[in-house]
């Protein structure tokens, strides 16, 4: 077993209400996210853990996903008051360091978990920096009715939708409207618009409300991870680079074993054309999300670009299976369907390519995303006029991340194509 390591597992939404299971989810991920800013703790991926969560012994959870510990408990409300039970166990034997439970007004709630957060690191014999012991003493709000539409917000916006990020947006301003000192809601409202801009509507709005939201994020709190990434990825779509470098390096020494930043880093790198970095920041962020599909699906493009054609095949491989699965617990995973598509495509399955295209385009017919990833998967398999019809619909449906279509290398059978090449100077 791993020494300084623990597993989050989901909380229970002891309730006996599913509509507040946004709830259990949202202190879930508060409670992952804020363990895994201590480098010196290893956090096993919440996915996996997930995955495992009440269908093994603690034991065998604790030598599947290499971890001293596991935090488990539940959530409900009573009254006024929020009421948290946690329990760290020893992974060898499941016997309990502790049980604490936790009856708290909303304004306390933040509060409450991080001192849940410091009892695990005390348990564990973690020892945070000075600079970790600043973000870990961050409350994010006091104020009560900003709770319940932040968590609400941020459980819609870990679904990449555009109607998901829309109303995430809707629900972060009445966090902010609740408590405008309230900066990861404004690095909230910022990450939503960013995923517009990149996905649905590349529109100069989306730019300026990213830039708007995310430079009030770190002025409100500079010390935290998430805040200098949310800059980070608003100054890369707004082609500061340089800056938008110097955010990404500030969000990855704050918080050196986030998947967002590794993942987000990677992204940046892939946009501005430094394909060696993309690889290394893919693959580091695999390493700290082994279930995500997505990561394994753009590193394999990158590795096609740099000519490593046993890499590429390997991550291919790995992104296929991984969608595979996700499509098994969640058929409706448009996202899964077109990245493993893609993959499909370039290991040469054309009928699995083709189906799994086809369902993502029946369940999303004008998602600007879905029409654009599948005019990828349609250029690979050859299909080229197809291709460029999914393209220019997903042009026309506000899709603009023209940095995307230069640099993707699953468009390159397309670009002597004469209706590819009308498009350059249109969108570029």
């Amino acid at each position: 077993m791993s020494g300084a390591s623990v597993a989050v597992q989901p909380l229970a939404n002891a309730s006996g209400d599913t509509e507040k299971d946004y709830l259990a989810d949202g202190l879930t991920e508060y409670l992952h996210s804020t363990l895994t800013g201590v480098q010196a703790l290893r956090v096993a991926s919440r996915g996996a853990t997930a995955a495992l969560a009440g269908r093994t012994s603690v034991t065998e959870q604790g030598r599947l996903l290499d971890v001293r510990a596991l935090l488990d408990g539940s959530v409900s409300g009573l009254g006024g008051q929020i009421r948290v039970q946690a329990r760290l166990v020893q992974a060898t034997d499941g016997s309990a360091y502790w049980t604490e439970y936790l009856d708290k007004k909303p304004e306390q709630l933040f509060a409450g978990l991080n001192g849940i957060v410091q009892r695990v690191i005390e348990s564990l014999g973690a020892a945070p920096t000075a600079r970790e012991h600043i973000a870990l003493d961050h409350i994010p709000t006091t104020a009560p009715r900003a709770i319940d539409p932040y968590l609400r917000a941020r459980n819609l916006a870990a679904q990449i939708r555009r109607t998901n990020q829309e109303y995430a947006i809707q629900m972060y301003g009445d966090a902010i409207q609740a408590d405008p000192a309230f900066a990861l809601a404004h690095a909230g409202i910022a990450n939503a618009h960013s995923l517009l801009f990149a996905y649905w509507i590349s529109t100069e709005d989306n730019l300026r409300a990213a830039e708007r939201s995310s430079a009030r994020g770190v002025e409100l709190a500079p010390e935290l991870a998430e805040t200098q990434l949310a800059r980070a990825v608003a100054l890369s779509l707004n082609k500061r680079s340089d800056e938008a470098e110097a955010a990404f390096r500030l969000a990855l020494e704050l918080k050196p074993n986030d998947f967002d930043a590794h993942y987000q880093y990677a992204r940046h790198c892939r946009t501005v054309g430094r394909l060696a970095d993309a690889a290394r920041w893919f693959e580091s962020a695999a390493a700290l999300r082994p279930e995500d599909y997505a990561t394994p699906a753009l590193l394999s493009s990158v590795y096609v670009s740099l000519e490593q054609p046993e890499q590429a095949l390997q991550a291919h491989r790995r992104a296929v299976e991984l969608a595979d699965q996700r499509l098994k617990l969640v058929p409706d995973d448009e996202r899964a369907l077109y990245l493993g598509a893609s993959c499909l495509s370039s290991l040469g399955d054309t009928a699995r390519a083709r189906e799994w295209a086809k369902r993502a385009v029946a369940m999303e017919p004008d998602d600007s995303a879905v029409l654009y990833n599948v005019a990828c998967v349609y250029a690979l398999l050859g299909l080229h006029d197809s291709a460029i019809d999914c393209l220019e619909r997903a042009i026309r449906n506000g899709f603009g991340h023209w940095d995307w279509i230069v640099h993707d290398s699953d468009l390159d059978p397309l670009r002597a194509h004469p209706r590819f090449a009308a498009l350059t100077p249109h969108h570029r």
